[in-house]
C-alpha cells in the first residue's frame, strides 16, 4: 500500500497536522520571507472543509508570523512550539510571565542585540530565535560559535534552549510540539492523526502521531537522512504538497 492508502485507512475523524517551515513552506534565508505556495494553501483550505477531517498547523512561529503566511478558516493552530494552542475561531488571551522569567528573557535579548547583530533574530512574545543560515553560507565557524555562545548564555540564565537547523530558540518556558499535538488530538475528538515535520523539534509530534496514526519526517538538503530507520519518510516539501493534494482529492 502507498502512504496515501495508509492515511485513508486511518480511523475517522482524522487529524492532519503539519509543521510549517520546511514542510509546507520552503526554507529560505530570511524567515520573514517564507511563504506557503498558493497551490498548497488551496489544498489546505479544501482539507479544512472536508467532513470527518481536522487540520492543524503546529509551528515554532508566533501567531503574528503565522498569520502573515495563512488566513485559513476552520483550522487548529499551535504556535511557539505549542506555547499557545488555538481551536478554530478561538482568539488568544493575555498571557503573563512571572517576573523572574521576564527578567531572564530580557537579559538574553540584551545579549543578542550586543553580540548577534549579524544573525537574523526573531523576537517572540516568550522566546527569541537566533537564526544563522545566512552566516553559515559564508562563515560556518562563526555560525556554529554564535549558536554555541547563545546556548551557553541562555542556559546560564535558566532559560530553555531548543536546537533546530541553523537556529537556537531560547524560551522563557519549555514547550513541546508533541504535547501540542496531543492537546489538539484530545480536544478535537480525532480518532487518528497524521503529522509531518522536517526538524528535530518535530520529533516529539512525529512520535505521538506514530502511536496514533502515522508520523512522517520530511527530508531536505540540510537533513538528507531520517532520524531513524523506522520513521516514515517524505522526500521533500514538494512531496508533502503532492501527498496532501492526493489525500484531498480522494476525500472529496
Amino acid at each position: 500500500m502507498s502512504l496515501v492508502d495508509d492515511l485513508l485507512a486511518l480511523d475517522r475523524p482524522l487529524l492532519v497536522a503539519l509543521d510549517v517551515d520546511g514542510t509546507i513552506a520552503p526554507i529560505v534565508r530570511d524567515p520573514d520571507e517564507a511563504t506557503i505556495p498558493d497551490d498548497t494553501l488551496a489544498v489546505l483550505k479544501a482539507l479544512a472543509s472536508t467532513p470527518s477531517t481536522e487540520l492543524a498547523l503546529i509551528t515554532g512561529r508566533d501567531l503574528d508570523s503565522l498569520s502573515r503566511m495563512e488566513q485559513l478558516d476552520g483550522i487548529w493552530r499551535a504556535v511557539e512550539h505549542g506555547g499557545l494552542v488555538l481551536a478554530p475561531g478561538q482568539q488568544p488571551q493575555p498571557r503573563e510571565l512571572a517576573e523572574e522569567r521576564r527578567h531572564a528573557l530580557a537579559r538574553f535579548r540584551e545579549w543578542v542585540r550586543d553580540h548577534a547583530e549579524d544573525a537574523f533574530v526573531e523576537y517572540k512574545p516568550r522566546a527569541v530565535a537566533v537564526h544563522v543560515r545566512a552566516i553559515a553560507e559564508t562563515d560556518p565557524d562563526r555560525a556554529n560559535a554564535l549558536l554555541d555562545e547563545a546556548e551557553e548564555i541562555a542556559t546560564g540564565l535558566g532559560l530553555h534552549v531548543r536546537k533546530g537547523r541553523r537556529v537556537r530558540e531560547v524560551e522563557a518556558l519549555e514547550h513541546d510540539k508533541g504535547e501540542a499535538l496531543r492537546e489538539i488530538f484530545e480536544r478535537s475528538g480525532a480518532r487518528s492523526t497524521f503529522f509531518a515535520g522536517d526538524d528535530v523539534t518535530d520529533l516529539p509530534a512525529i512520535e505521538f502521531a506514530s502511536k496514533h496514526g502515522i508520523g512522517a519526517f520530511v527530508l531536505s538538503r540540510e537533513r538528507p537522512e531520517p532520524p531513524s530507520e523506522s520513521v516514515v519518510v517524505i522526500e521533500n516539501a514538494k512531496g508533502v504538497a503532492a501527498l496532501l493534494s492526493e489525500i484531498s482529492r480522494r476525500l472529496a
